[in-house]
């Protein structure tokens, strides 16, 4: 309804300015508010009042002439009044609210659907778990905030993609591993040592029954059970991650294992890309990104550098 009656507005102005009744120059910066009081209409304007230093007449006197001007071939407007030192009041006509009724009733859940994404493709990464236990309060946290975002962004007409990114390789995992294969030792072997940096809630132990139950560990050497355990373990968190989100109503689209991205080539592939720009150094140990060279917009900068 606003942007209908500034289209109004806008049209009276000009026609203002095409008759003389104002003197042709720029719009200035004007607002269309809800007043406080509702005895003052729906609507209100400033408009007069910024235009009152370049036309150099009192803001009422130009009140009166975009009143007495007003192009609403719709009928959108049942009253304009001028009040105050210059500002017009609009009272909408009761027929256009039930056709805004009407509209916002047609569309159901449609209503407010926008185009501003025009379909543009957007990839949306949260949660993102480490699947070396269950979910807690602040992933739960993290897949309300993601997920109301996606929905946003969907709403406004984006395609948008969502992503849970598992955390699969490095330490973590073999940690994991060793944790289950730990606890399996320790139902023989109270006195088996537990790693340091191991996982120690309670559902290992239940990991380490379920794991056994599958599997002849004993079979295997300590190496390849750890390594059984941690595949293992993982395929069962990730299951329960995804049990948990389902009750959540959150779903994804890509699952995507950082373990296969390594195993792709392509970080191996984009770091030459990177290093025979010029644009990588070895310090402390570690490889860095010459990211200042590019100011804020490093990454687009770099990627174009390709």
């Amino acid at each position: 309804m606003k942007e209908k009656l500034n289209d109004i507005l806008r049209k009276t102005i000009e026609k203002c300015f095409e008759e003389g009744a104002l003197t042709l120059g720029s719009l200035p910066d004007y607002v269309i508010e809800v007043p406080n009081n509702p005895a003052h209409g729906h609507y209100a304007t400033n408009v007069p009042l910024t235009l009152a230093a370049n036309q150099k007449r009192p803001p009422r006197e130009i009140a009166k002439i975009i009143v007495d001007r007003c192009s609403d071939s719709r009928g959108l407007i049942e009253k304009a009044e001028i009040a105050g030192p210059g500002f017009i009041n609009f009272t909408i006509a009761s027929a256009a609210w039930y056709e805004a009724l009407s509209s916002i009733l047609a569309l159901d859940v449609d209503y407010g659907r926008g185009r501003l994404g025009q379909g543009e493709r957007v990839l949306v990464e949260f949660v993102s778990a480490n699947p070396t236990g269950p979910l807690h309060v602040g992933h739960g946290r993290g897949a309300a905030l993601g997920d109301s975002l996606c929905r946003i962004l969907a709403f406004a007409g984006y395609e948008v993609v969502r992503e849970f990114y598992v955390n699969d390789a490095g330490r973590q995992v073999r940690s994991l591993g060793e944790s289950i294969y730990s606890r399996w030792r320790q139902l023989t072997e109270p006195e088996y040592p537990f790693p340091p940096d191991g996982y120690h809630g309670d559902y290992i132990g239940a990991l380490a029954e379920e794991v056994s139950g599958g599997s002849d560990l004993a079979a295997f050497t300590a190496e390849e059970a750890i390594a059984h355990c941690a595949a293992r373990g993982k395929e069962k968190m990730l299951a329960e991650i995804r049990k948990d989100l389902n009750r959540f109503r959150i779903s994804f689209d890509v699952w995507y294992s950082e373990s296969d991205l390594h195993t792709s080539g392509l970080l191996e592939r984009d770091l030459n890309k990177v290093r025979d720009a010029g644009y990588m150094y070895e310090k402390d140990g570690a490889l860095w990104i010459k990211t200042s060279d590019f100011g804020e917009a490093w990454f687009e900068a770099l990627y174009r550098s390709f």
